[in-house]
């Protein structure tokens, strides 16, 4: 089952979007966990929040796709692409596909983005052993430590003709 929402850039509507987002998915998968539940609020308001901060247009797609083996988030907006501290790494990756590219680190955990393409990302994370860690910065790019934790697949596309970013996220069901 696939179905396309529109939102509309506007943090007071998360709750109400994300209500109608969670609604349609217990509606249509045989999946009626309170895992999946937790899972898609955390994930589409981090994707949500994202376009917030960063989208050049007024509005924000939100395609979910259910199957029975897995469900996709994918989230299409407009603007520049995904904006990358790392000084050795500029759009587009031509050079830089099948390297690892570190997207932030903390003494808690690392995000890395595997170069698949010249304008495409695939999102993974590692953890780091805990000792009595005080934490003084939280980066720009937690939320997308938090997206791959609770996904199995987390992929970045950028297309410079159409400006669209598109991450799309993975959940396995079965």
């Amino acid at each position: 089952m696939k179905h396309l929402f529109t939102f509309n850039n506007k943090v007071e509507t998360i709750y109400p979007f994300l209500k109608g987002v969670v609604a349609f998915i217990e509606q249509h998968s045989l999946e009626k966990e309170e895992e999946l539940s937790f899972k898609t609020r955390v994930i589409v308001t981090e994707l949500l929040t994202n376009s917030i901060k960063h989208t050049t247009g007024n509005v924000t797609g939100l395609e979910l796709n259910i199957t029975d083996d897995a469900l996709t988030i994918k989230k299409i907006d407009e603007g520049d692409p995904f904006h990358i501290t790392n000084p050795s790494a500029e759009w587009p990756f031509t050079d830089l596909v099948d390297t690892t590219i570190t997207i932030y680190a903390d003494a808690l955990n690392g995000l890395f983005a595997k170069v698949t393409a010249p304008y495409n990302l695939s999102f993974y994370t590692e953890s780091y052993p805990v000792d009595d860690v005080i934490l003084t910065d939280i980066s720009e790019h937690f939320g997308l430590v938090i997206i791959c934790r609770a996904s199995n697949s987390f992929v970045y596309q950028y297309n410079p003709s159409s400006k669209q970013s598109i991450f799309t996220v993975t959940i396995n069901l079965a």
